[in-house]
């Protein structure tokens, strides 16, 4: 019986696979049904960056003498002072790439070309059943770690049309894939993210590069603007274990709510990317060449038909003006994000797993999945809603795997420390002058500085009648929230 199996091998279970390698005796193995280690192959195109440093790469941020880092990539390809007189932390995404299949050309335990089709939960662990070249074997396990990644996303008008036409309407994950000399007409980009503005960017360049062609570019987000995303140091904290940890102890509604307001930490633009498209928009605007794009934010797709002459008519809504209108289009690429697939092979055991109040798995903070069955089940990249923003950042992905690796070697084979790893606290605890005192936050408005007509700041304590009429029926929690108040205005 295996020690444990792991089905996947994106970065993250490749990063598992780097940490544990010579570092254990655990009999293991991992299971990838692609033929070799291939990140996101549609989307490397020419010139398009690594949003997070080099440090960011499979082990440097738990061990970063670690044979499988990047810089001992950069030593074996001879590249090493090249890269130090580049002058850049951040490198190309096609680099990542070569070097990810670097380091899983060295590693033992994984087998490629072999699909997982079922597990089963088993009195000591569990049975894996997995087709290998057209063969099912069956492998037994202590342990699992699901590592499957996400899959592109459609909306559902789009993907009905996508089936019958791939060429035509398309996700941004297989762009590169698509022939482009089929490019004409109106070409539709949707999408506010990274890979809508890199593919925007190389669709121009094709503007360029065939003036004779009659190519419209058309790029529309529902978001209310082409925002860059949050890059400064103290937002970068939030990708930390700190802020995980601290995350992870928040309510069920409040990580909710709290995702909802971080959309910029991981979903925006980077800034680079928008100079750079603002800038060919600037050149082309002043050289006398037509513009023919089209920039347009606020619009939602409601539908999408494919027309009788081939083309897809797209009907979107204005938010903010609340305008229905169409667009025929004659190709769609549609950087729409990723989603969850259905892990079919998890229907056996699926019972076993505890669920919250929104069906998701329950996750405990170490990353095992909370069920019934005997044996741990360990995640990457599922728990977004349990652990928080950095669940998909490549930077967190080193430290959840060493947490991970220890808890399958039962040893602490990675020292993780204690000591806060930011400058800002995001547990109140961490500041000794803090004096704690007894929570009102459920009885009245979270208390936050505002100005009054006057510009004077002041607290939701300084006005306290309109806030306390609702507590009229409920006489401890009036007197309680009375005696803060009164406690206040003494101290002014």
């Amino acid at each position: 019986m295996l020690d444990f199996i792991g089905i996947g091998l994106g970065p993250f279970n490749l990063s598992l696979a780097s940490l544990l390698q010579d570092k254990t005796k655990l009999n293991y193995l991992f299971f990838e049904q692609k033929d070799r280690f291939d990140w996101h192959a549609g989307m490397q195109l020419p010139n398009t960056m690594l949003q997070v440093p080099f440090m960011a790469d499979l082990v440097s941020m738990v061990d970063p003498t670690s044979p499988y880092s990047f810089l001992n990539y950069l030593k074996h390809q001879q590249r090493l002072y090249k890269f130090y007189f580049l002058e850049q932390s951040h490198i190309p995404r096609k680099e990542y790439n070569q070097y990810c299949q670097w380091v899983a050309m060295q590693l033992n335990n994984i087998q490629y070309q072999s699909q997982v089709l079922e597990i089963e939960a088993l009195a000591s662990g569990f049975q894996v059943t997995v087709e290998q070249h057209g063969v099912k074997q069956h492998y037994r396990c202590k342990q699992l770690v699901l590592g499957t990644g996400h899959v592109p996303h459609l909306p559902a008008c789009l993907s009905a049309i996508a089936e019958i036409r791939p060429e035509q309407c398309l996700h941004s994950a297989h762009y590169l894939f698509k022939n482009k000399a089929d490019l004409n007409g109106n070409v539709v980009v949707l999408g506010s993210g990274q890979s809508a503005a890199e593919v925007f960017l190389d669709l121009f360049e094709l503007q360029n590069n065939r003036p004779d062609q009659d190519i419209e570019l058309h790029w529309f987000t529902r978001s209310s603007g082409f925002f860059p995303m949050e890059y400064a140091p103290l937002g970068l904290e939030h990708f930390s274990p700190d802020y995980l940890q601290h995350f992870y102890q928040l309510d069920e509604k409040v990580k909710s709510s709290q995702l909802a307001q971080q959309a910029l930490l991981y979903k925006g633009i980077s800034a680079k990317t928008i100079r750079e498209i603002y800038h060919k928009l600037y050149q082309r605007s002043i050289s006398g060449q037509a513009l023919a794009t089209h920039l347009h934010s606020c619009c939602e797709l409601m539908d999408a038909t494919l027309l009788q002459n081939k083309q897809v008519r797209l009907h979107f809504v204005h938010k903010t003006t609340q305008q229905a209108f169409y667009l025929d289009a004659d190709s769609v690429i549609a950087a729409t994000g990723y989603r969850t697939p259905q892990l079919s092979f998890m229907e056996k055991i699926s019972p076993l797993i505890e669920r919250d109040l929104k069906h998701r798995w329950q996750i405990t903070q170490d990353y095992q999945l909370v069920h019934s069955a005997t044996g741990n089940i360990f995640v990457q990249n599922l728990e977004m809603h349990s652990h928080g923003v950095g669940t998909p950042d490549l930077g967190l992905g080193a430290y959840r795997a060493a947490v991970i690796a220890n808890q399958l070697a039962s040893e602490t084979i990675y020292e993780l420390g204690d000591q806060p790893q930011t400058f800002q606290h995001f547990h109140l605890n961490q500041n000794p002058n803090i004096q704690f005192t007894p929570s009102v936050t459920n009885t009245v408005e979270t208390c936050q500085d505002k100005s009054d007509h006057r510009g004077v700041e002041v607290s939701q304590y300084h006005r306290p009648i309109n806030h306390l009429l609702h507590l009229q029926r409920n006489k401890s929690k009036l007197k309680q929230v009375l005696s803060h108040v009164f406690q206040y205005e003494k101290s002014l």
